[in-house]
């Protein structure tokens, strides 16, 4: 698998998947270091804007993967005790992997930096399958899925994959929709050669990948993403201490995407997962290609579009009909209008001429009998 890489106060370290026989020696160390801008991610889908509306208060994320640290100052209060199926507590993580993940989703702001979650105001409810992203057992993260369904989880993030399109996984992806919880997985995550990964490739889950400030992918996805969000430079946070780190890597993006979800869910509460799930393409920042566009699907998340925007299919409004085709009529020739034009001023001339010619026949000789006189004649004389 290509590590994801992290950068603290410029020294770039491996944020490698530790085995699990060096998991003291080598967990994820503290991150001391406060970066003070939020980086080129919170810039880009600056989900501020919307933090009047909502914060994604009171929705519940489920992180499926290596654990979240509730150690974690960012994450203070936000992070349930969850479940572990691989040993030790579902609110720990030696990995770091599934809690820099957790910070992007619902990190609370900070003096000090401009990092914070998407969603702020969320609950993380953390599923630790695995200490290691490489070595995922389809069987754990099939329980992993349904358990966080049946936990209340409105948004469920899956940070690993793996290559076994296995029925009981497709089924329950199936069974967290039917508990109108919305499966948010990788597309963009090493699971082997050529391999695609699952449950992203499932057309229920949906399947995301990263994308670098520029626009491009961050690795070629094996399966196609319905959405592309952020995942090369981002800010994060740590298991422990109060600074943050920066990583690149597959997988990343899926946090940003369920961060919006939560938003969405906590702003729009009516709607149903799968009703989120369209809401969330149909407002994305589309790619100037025909959809979905191989490697970024519907184009880059945008939380301030899947918060506002007027949906007609969300409020009953029947689609506007198509436009008739257009009638070609042939055209008209060309008349010169000038004669007609003179016609009818001479016409009109010489009728004002004949009224008026009436009139004065009719009240001249009554102005004479009473002594008036033109103007043109003069004025009478004084005296007689």
């Amino acid at each position: 698998m290509r590590a994801a890489v992290a950068v603290v106060a410029g020294v770039v370290l491996a944020m490698a998947p530790v085995p699990a026989a060096a998991q003291q020696q080598q967990c994820a160390q503290p991150a001391d270091h406060v970066v003070p801008q939020g980086g080129w991610a919170l810039e880009r889908l600056d989900p501020r804007r919307v933090w009047g509306l909502t914060t994604g208060e009171s929705v519940t994320v489920a992180v499926i993967g290596t654990g979240v640290s509730a150690a974690a100052p960012a994450l203070s209060g936000a992070v349930l005790s969850g479940q572990s199926l691989s040993g030790g507590a579902g609110d720990d993580d030696c990995a770091g992997r599934d809690t820099f993940m957790a910070g992007v989703i619902a990190a609370r702001p900070a003096a000090g930096t401009g990092f914070t979650g998407i969603a702020p105001g969320a609950r993380i409810l953390p599923i630790r399958i695995t200490n290691d992203p490489t070595a995922v057992e389809v069987g754990k993260l099939t329980s992993a899925i349904r358990s966080a369904a049946d936990g209340g989880a409105e948004v469920i993030a899956v940070s690993v994959g793996t290559a076994a399109a296995d029925g009981g996984l497709r089924a329950a992806v199936s069974y967290a929709l039917s508990k109108d919880a919305l499966v948010i997985a990788p597309s963009d995550v090493d699971v082997g050669e050529d391999a695609i990964p699952y449950p992203a490739a499932f057309p229920e889950a949906l399947a995301v990948s990263g994308i670098t400030g520029e626009g491009d992918p961050i690795q070629q996805a094996a399966g196609p993403p319905a959405l592309v969000a952020p995942g090369n430079e981002v800010v994060g946070i740590a298991p422990r201490g109060t600074g943050q780190l920066v990583a690149s890597g597959g997988g990343i993006g899926v946090a940003f995407v369920a961060g919006t979800a939560a938003l969405v869910r906590a702003y729009h509460p009516q709607l149903s997962a799968s009703q989120v799930r369209e809401r969330l393409q149909d407002t994305a920042d589309h790619p100037p290609a025909e959809l979905p566009d191989p490697q970024r699907g519907y184009g880059v998340i945008n939380p301030t579009a899947a918060v506002t925007s007027v949906l007609p299919a969300e409020s009953g409004e029947k689609p506007m009909a198509a436009a008739a085709p257009p009638v070609h009529l042939p055209p008209t020739p060309f008349a010169d209008p000038l004669p007609r034009l003179v016609t009818l001023l001479v016409t009109g001339s010489v009728g004002l001429l004949a009224v008026l010619g009436a009139i004065g026949a009719v009240l001249l000789p009554r102005a004479r009998e009473r002594g008036w006189r033109s103007a043109w004649h003069g004025a009478p004389k004084s005296g007689g």
